[in-house]
């Protein structure tokens, strides 16, 4: 069974859609990475990989093929983990939860699950409100001011942990900063529309 998650790249301050297929089928273990990935792509085989292992979904005896469409452009930066990770989960049958076709996903992942600030983020976060996408999940990162745009709900998540809690239903404790802490804000969203 494939699995499509959405991300979006970045080309300069333009971002624009990528869908990320994965395809997992039983084999001699390998993870494959297509549709011009550049080196920082694709050592995120290795991120991604470790950090599923680390919660519990190791790819043994698995095939990983995961394609970056569209493919004849050029993908750079490790923003696309965290979608790569979820396609993983979903083609490979590790969890049944549905992923939302107006959602995208970016973020670096540490070999714990862990999900890093990229570099890009304000331009991807345009990227996908000019997409039409209806939800962002990416990193939560205390540098970037406090965006708010008509028609897309930002969802900051700390680990892959937290994304397979929130498309399993569960709600997240808030984020906050302890400068957001100090300055009385409140916390940005964790909440995430299933419907």
């Amino acid at each position: 069974m494939s699995a499509k998650v959405l991300s979006i790249g970045l080309k300069g301050l333009e971002g624009y859609r990528v869908d990320v297929e994965v395809q997992v089928k039983e084999g001699f273990e390998s993870v494959v990475i297509v549709g011009l990935p550049d080196a920082s792509v694709k050592e995120s085989k290795e991120r991604v990989t470790a950090a599923l292992h680390t919660l519990g979904f190791p790819l043994v005896e698995k095939k990983v093929i995961i394609n970056l469409s569209p493919a004849e452009q050029k993908k750079n930066g490790p923003l696309f983990d965290l979608a790569i990770a979820l396609g993983i989960l979903k083609s490979g049958g590790f969890i049944q939860e549905r992923i939302p076709v107006e959602t995208g996903f970016i973020g670096a992942l540490s070999l714990d699950g862990t999900v890093h600030p990229v570099e890009g983020m304000i331009a991807a976060i345009l990227a996908a409100r000019k997409l039409n996408l209806k939800t962002l999940i990416l990193p939560f990162d205390s540098s970037i001011p406090r965006i708010e745009i008509d028609g897309l709900e930002l969802v900051y998540v700390e680990s892959l942990r937290d994304v397979l809690n929130l498309l399993a239903g569960q709600q997240l404790l808030p984020l906050l900063s302890e400068a957001d802490i100090e300055k009385g804000c409140q916390a940005p969203s964790r909440d995430f529309p299933i419907a």
